[in-house]
């Protein structure tokens, strides 16, 4: 109720002054040209660098479902959210950034309350949480560090996660959003020194945050019970990453003890949703050829437990290969091919509820291409699973149109197709989206 209340009161706000922002705004653009990148000189003549900046985007979002079940059928979500943003930067290049989400959906009003699970109007109905907040600047010339909550981006694909294990994941609506946009930011600190073309980073996690899947009763959860709740972890775990740039070509080289963001579910006493700590040892790569990029990822994991194997751990090496392309004008196109070998695979993987084969397969591929002037983009991507594509998957096909400077619209369907059990689940959620967002 909360987050209904301020996103109300933010939304009226931003309608009454609306008209009167611009003229507010005259001239300011040349008030600030006379400063020159805000560099002021203290009371000592020393030239001090100050930046403040407040942004933030408001959005309003429509679902549609055609082959849903009720409650979840026809409209599905109608959404406000508003996403506040604030930097600020001091002497001697200390940098803050702070920022927070909140919305709320209405479509739990318009059709019911009773009719939803508390599970599902728990976690979708609205929501107010502080993203990004961290502090970061130089130690000395070749030492920075970042310390706050903040997304930290291992890895080479834009699509599917092989060494990228840092940051958990909001999947409550999957297919919807890109990667990029559902990373959720952990507390951390973190050193960059740098050695020559190399950099060494080591990082202290400091908030064990695993990633939010569907809610009981929601349109994507996929079973008839809820499942156990998540044990609560509040120790401290570590990674590290050495890397370097070079003409052409790039590579990482990653080590990390982290709680496995998948988890299993242990039945010993009581079912309780367990995130046991997991190595994994890791790198990447990058190799530019004139228009072509290629990448691959490697991670190997130990100490790995399923819910369906008891206390049994297992070893898994995960593989990625694949290629990005730009050489035709305003175009982008990529693919990346994944491969995931469990060791000393057995009979208990296949059972009906968990089945996990030895070898998992994943694809995808993603095309996008700039219309008028950047003015409208064109995307598609499709995510399928199995060595043959048909253990189950999604595509995705949207339109963002840049109606003016700071109004967006963006349209998009998205089909999920069946394969697996979990996918069966919810290959009858096909949906159409459509948003508009204003950036201030």
């Amino acid at each position: 109720m909360c987050a209904k209340v301020l996103l109300s009161v933010i939304l009226c706000a931003l309608l009454m002054h609306a008209t009167s922002v611009d003229s507010n705004l005259e001239g300011f653009d040349d008030d600030l040209a006379s400063i020159d990148e805000n560099v002021l000189v203290n009371d000592k003549g020393t030239p001090k660098r100050l930046f403040s900046k407040f942004t933030g985007k408001l959005t309003e979002q429509v679902v549609y479902s055609w082959h849903n079940k009720a409650p979840h059928e026809n409209i599905s979500s109608v959404k406000s959210s508003l996403f506040l943003d604030y930097e600020h930067k001091i002497e001697n290049d200390i940098r803050i950034k702070m920022n927070v989400k909140v919305y709320y959906d209405a479509i739990y009003s318009f059709k019911g309350r009773e009719d939803f699970s508390s599970q599902e109007l728990s976690e979708l109905e609205s929501e107010v949480e502080l993203f990004d907040a961290y502090v970061e600047g130089k130690l000395i010339d070749n030492l920075d560090y970042k310390i706050g909550r903040q997304v930290v981006i291992w890895g080479r694909s834009d699509t599917i996660r092989v060494t990228d294990v840092l940051n958990p994941l909001d999947n409550r609506r999957p297919g919807m959003i890109d990667i990029e946009d559902l990373r959720l930011p952990v507390t951390m600190a973190k050193l960059d020194y740098f050695i020559g073309d190399w950099r060494m980073t080591p990082i202290v996690v400091l908030e064990q945050r695993f990633t939010k899947n569907p809610p009981f009763g929601g349109d994507f959860y996929p079973l008839l019970i809820a499942e156990p709740s998540h044990k609560n972890y509040n120790d401290v775990t570590y990674a590290l990453s050495v890397g370097a740039e070079f003409t052409g070509w790039d590579i990482d080289f990653y080590a990390s003890r982290l709680r496995n963001d998948a988890g299993y579910i242990d039945s010993t006493v009581k079912p309780l949703f367990k995130h046991d700590k997991v190595n994994m040892f890791g790198t990447a790569l990058n190799v530019l050829s004139g228009s072509w990029l290629f990448k691959t990822e490697i991670a190997h994991l130990a100490g790995l437990k399923y819910s369906a194997t008891g206390d049994e751990t297992f070893q898994r090496t995960d593989g990625l290969i694949g290629f990005e392309y730009n050489g035709i004008a305003d175009t982008f196109m990529s693919y990346d091919f994944v491969v995931r070998s469990i060791y000393n695979h057995n009979d208990r993987f296949l059972s009906e509820q968990n089945p996990l084969k030895k070898y998992n397969f994943q694809h995808a591929f993603r095309i996008s291409k700039d219309f008028l002037n950047d003015t409208i983009m064109v995307n598609y991507l499709i995510s399928l699973y199995g060595k043959k594509l048909n253990d189950g998957g999604f595509q995705r096909a949207w339109i963002k149109y840049n109606l003016t400077d700071g109004i967006n619209l963006n349209v998009g369907v998205v089909d999920y197709t069946g394969g697996l059990v979990l996918f069966d689940a919810v290959k009858d959620k096909d949906m159409v989206f459509v948003d508009i967002s204003y950036s201030f």
